[in-house]
């Protein structure tokens, strides 16, 4: 008979966990999306959110345990969970003005959970990314005033907020001090100026991490970079843009959100690790063909509706003409584009297509075999920096005349 111990048990205890909070944040969020709406924005919002984020921390938590990452990303997906779920339990179970205690119990996770949830995701989570530690240990005191600020945060509304939430339920806070409500002000003013140079000196002790990284390193911190890079421009365009356009922008900055745990996971796991100057030549060219094709598009319409219109009297010659247009130019303009921004972001890989594209020509004019082994230990040099090289040569089969008998 084996004897269970306690080492045996501590691997399977983190998939269970990480899977109970997946889980939890699972059915949160599915109440959530039958409760509140099924639109796309509610769908990234209630269910890819924590579910990404849930997953990814479990995964890092199973897989890289010795990285705080992983549960940080844990706790904030229960911090999100208890957010959706104390909400949509509140909206389903009751009605009006309340004084219920565990009508004040939920409302009271929904106004405490979001705040250290999100500063763990955007202050805590880029201070020790991506091996788990601060870049030196004066860093610490910035988790130690973020985690100042968050206290202060949840004691202000504890005590210094009058109601807990007001529509579409009214629930007024029992805890609430009037008495004290001047200096709760001037707490809630202070808090906000405080949380935003937190947020910069987090991006800050990235900046530098990034400069002091091996390549390895650099990579690591560009998966996250890129991911947290599209979803700002995503919203930062959901508030700029037109009525029409603005759902689309905050959508695409709601996907690229879900995304930033995933790049997390890459980054700390390492893979896959190097193809991120790909991704982000991929993204860069297409967006800067749709620009252009959208730009060659407008101009073919406005140019060619007044003649077009008027020898045919009407535009749908015009819109059919200046498609054809656009669908000519669409391969050039991709070849262009992609060579001039993959020269600038995928410097490594060009380069290596291009000595490897040398290498296969002058390889066809040499005869000499140590010349050949000469040039290719130079080539791969060249292409992918190896650590270490060694070359191996079949022996030539001995034909079967000169075979002993």
């Amino acid at each position: 008979m084996t004897a269970v111990t306690k080492d045996s048990q501590r691997p399977l205890l983190r998939p269970a966990i990480g899977l109970g909070v997946v889980a939890f944040a699972l059915i949160a969020a599915i109440a959530s999306l039958v409760t509140w709406g099924s639109s796309i924005v509610d769908v990234l919002s209630y269910i890819a959110i924590p579910l990404a984020f849930g997953g990814i921390g479990a995964f890092l938590w199973t897989r890289v345990p010795e990285n705080p990452i992983g549960p940080m990303l844990l706790v904030a997906t229960i911090g999100f969970a208890a957010l959706i779920g104390s909400g949509t339990w509140l909206v389903l179970n009751v009605q009006g003005t309340t004084t219920d205690p565990l009508a004040i119990v939920m409302a009271l996770a929904a106004n405490l959970t979001f705040i250290p949830a999100l500063m763990v995701v955007i202050v805590g989570v880029p201070l020790i990314f991506p091996d788990g530690r601060f870049l030196s240990p004066r860093w610490r005191w910035v988790g130690i005033a973020a985690a100042f600020v968050v206290v202060v945060a949840e004691v202000g509304v504890l005590f210094g907020q009058q109601m807990l939430t007001e529509y579409p339920v009214s629930i007024a806070n029992p805890f609430y001090v009037p008495e004290a409500e001047p200096l709760f002000a001037f707490v809630r003013a202070a808090q906000g100026l405080a949380a935003i140079p937190l947020l910069l000196l987090a991006v800050w002790s990235l900046v530098l991490r990034y400069r002091r990284s091996d390549d390895i390193g650099k990579h690591q911190i560009r998966w996250l970079a890129a991911a947290a890079s599209a979803a700002v421009a995503g919203f930062a365009c959901s508030f700029v843009a037109p009525p029409e356009l603005a759902q689309t922008f905050e959508a695409f900055g709601i996907l690229a959100l879900n995304t930033i745990p995933i790049a997390i996971g890459v980054a700390i796991v390492r893979y896959r690790l190097y193809e991120i100057d790909r991704l982000i030549s991929r993204g860069i060219s297409y967006a800067l063909i749709s620009i252009v094709l959208l730009g060659a598009y407008a101009a073919a319409v406005l140019l060619l509706q007044r003649p077009i219109g008027t020898l045919f009297g009407s535009q749908t010659i015009t819109v059919a003409l200046s498609t054809l247009v656009v669908a000519g130019l669409f391969q050039p303009v991709r070849s262009r584009i992609q060579r001039a921004v993959d020269r600038r972001f995928d410097r490594t890989r060009v380069d290596a297509q291009r000595t490897t594209a040398a290498f296969s020509d002058r390889l066809r004019d040499e005869v000499d075999i140590d010349a050949v082994l000469a040039d290719l230990a130079a080539t791969a040099r060249g292409a992918v920096s190896p650590a270490s090289m060694q070359l191996w040569l079949r022996e030539a089969p001995t034909p079967a005349a000169e075979r002993p008998l």
